[in-house]
């Protein structure tokens, strides 16, 4: 009886739909460029550009543009009891105008025809770009073009309003900029934002004159989405759901689960309207991330995200309210193109450093940075020390090779968990995963959150709070137990050789970022120090010259540019 009505519920709503009103994936949008007029006065209105990692700062040369997106998309709905995968049509044709930030090298001939789309994080009530901050300086070394896109009605309303942050208390600084005489942002519904973006995937690989990667870059060959923490819940849903051929790959990151097809009522709330009036969320398995799509699929889980759920990270207990990976049960299994990973010692937090919360004032008189605002030592994802960005920098490369030759990548050890809890080491540190070189030739304890300072004055303290709970936390180990563990400087520099090239050998770390961490190493002073001939690891004097060799041999080979 149940399986008859859903089938007549769902031939009612498709019937209701006139014909020819349902937007599509591949329906055409309109796209302006918006003027990046440097600003005059300090109240003229700039660009809200999300990210830590400026275009600027890269090493390669890059060009930010952003551009007005309109069009209109379909809000779909679950059959009910909801299927994953299983889609209806709920309300058609629903104007949009959003926004995209498109990051491009400067040299057409730089771009390597591989396009990541982030769906920028939306939980501090503004655009975030998580995934753009941990691998900035991968995409711009391969040559790859990065595309950011508002996907959220709770972003929208920050940029209307002109940028507003700390819940009102810091000035507008973008008043006008996204709500203009001729055209203003707009999403009525989030759940447009599934097939929004498939219509932004879908101009970005045309021909199309609004195509905002102008026509002398070629072709784009691969596109790719990422999200991460709420975005990698729309990421979930996103790739189950709505997967097409335009799309080759997506990557998942820190989230466990889907996020809901449109944001109507939950059935299962007591005032809800009857259905199809309100609307069924996914539960237990079904809401995990597909497994057995054509392309690649990757999901990266940090240690914040393993015990505790974003945004709270409280150590609750209560067991109705599972907290994370763990307690939500939604550890998945590897399967074809399908990659499940677990990284000890990261933090779901991706930055730290440089960043200016407050310019110098009354209570903070050399200004209040990020890195001041938690009560730890910090240890971000990609301000390290634990650099989880490098695995994901890895991850990113062997998505590229799977979709362009095929080749699978690696499977790896998942943290060791007895009876719901991670099982750590003497010093703390979890166990088991794909382990960095920070927890393998440890000099701190790592933990996965990270506590307020009570010097943050109360009207940051709800953001910052939040941010504190999903950054990692540090402490360092003292000069005995460094000595006993590292008696010589080289000793120190050879284990972490050797654990960044066992990581490169099984391609959950590049070449470059191998050379980063022995570099940092040996910069340390951790260890006594001997003669200088004795001063580097045997591992990066024979294994990592031949090593780059053989990177770029490859590389040149993978891009066609011949051997020499």
């Amino acid at each position: 009886m149940a399986s008859l009505r859903r089938v007549l519920v769902t031939t009612m709503l498709v019937l209701l739909i006139p014909v020819g009103a349902l937007a599509g994936p591949t329906d055409p949008v309109s796209v302006t460029l918006i003027p990046q007029i440097p600003p005059v006065l300090v109240t003229d209105p700039v660009i809200f550009s999300p990210g830590i990692r400026l275009v600027a700062d890269l090493e390669q040369a890059y060009v930010e543009e952003e551009f007005f997106v309109e069009g209109a998309s379909t809000v779909y709905t679950y059959n009910d009891p909801p299927v994953p995968g299983e889609i209806i049509p709920f309300d058609v044709d629903v104007p949009y105008v959003t926004r995209i930030i498109v990051r491009r090298p400067v040299d057409p001939a730089k771009f390597k025809g591989t396009v990541i789309i982030e769906w920028w994080n939306s939980t501090a009530g503004f655009d975030t770009a998580p995934v753009w901050d941990a691998s900035a300086e991968f995409y711009a070394r391969e040559g790859w073009i990065y595309v950011g896109v508002t996907n959220s009605n709770t972003s929208i309303t920050h940029l209307v309003n002109g940028c507003s942050l700390a819940l009102g208390f810091l000035p507008v600084t973008c008043e006008g900029r996204y709500a203009t005489p001729t055209i203003t942002l707009s999403m009525p519904e989030n759940g447009q934002a599934y097939e929004m973006v498939s219509q932004i995937a879908n101009l970005l690989k045309s021909a199309s004159p609004e195509n905002p990667i102008p026509p002398v870059y070629g072709s784009v060959e691969r596109l790719f989405h990422a999200g991460q923490s709420q975005q990698g819940g729309s990421m979930v849903t996103y790739a189950t759901a709505f997967h097409s051929v335009v799309n080759d790959g997506y990557f998942v990151q820190a989230a466990s689960s889907a996020r809901p097809i449109n944001f109507g009522t939950p059935c299962s709330d007591p005032l809800a309207l009857p259905y199809p009036d309100c609307t069924p969320r996914l539960a237990g398995d079904d809401r995990r991330v597909a497994t057995d799509l054509p392309v690649p699929v990757y999901r990266a889980m940090t240690e914040t995200d393993m015990g505790c759920g974003p945004p709270f990270c409280d150590g609750s207990t209560d067991a109705l309210q599972p907290r994370g990976v763990i307690g939500g049960a939604s550890r998945q299994t590897d399967f074809a193109d399908f990659r499940y990973y677990e990284m000890p010692g990261t933090a779901h937090s991706t930055v730290h450093k440089d960043v200016e919360v407050l310019a110098p004032n009354v209570l903070f008189p050399d200004g209040l940075f990020l890195e001041d605002t938690c009560a730890n030592p910090f240890n971000t994802l990609a301000d390290g020390p634990v650099f989880g960005s490098h695995l994901y920098n890895a991850m990113w490369k062997n998505m590229e090779f799977q979709s362009r030759f095929g080749v699978p990548p690696p499977h790896a050890d998942l943290i060791d968990v007895l009876d719901g809890a991670i099982v750590r080491d003497e010093f703390g540190n979890a166990l088991g995963g794909i382990r960095v070189s920070m927890l393998e030739v440890p000099i701190a304890t790592y933990s996965p959150s990270n506590v307020i300072s009570p010097a943050i004055p109360g009207f940051l303290a709800p953001l910052l709070d939040i941010f504190c709970r999903l950054s990692g936390s540090r402490a360092d180990f003292g000069p005995a137990t460094l000595a006993e563990l590292y008696p010589t400087h080289p000793h120190y520099v050879g284990k972490v050789s050797h654990s960044a090239l066992v990581l490169f050998l099984q391609r959950f770390m590049l070449v470059e970022d191998v050379a980063q961490v022995i570099h940092d190493a040996q910069a340390s002073d951790i260890g006594e120090p001997v003669p200088a001939a004795c001063g580097i690891g045997f591992e990066l004097v024979f294994l990592l010259p031949p090593l780059i060799w053989l990177h770029k041999r490859r590389r040149r080979f993978a891009y066609g540019e011949g051997a020499a």
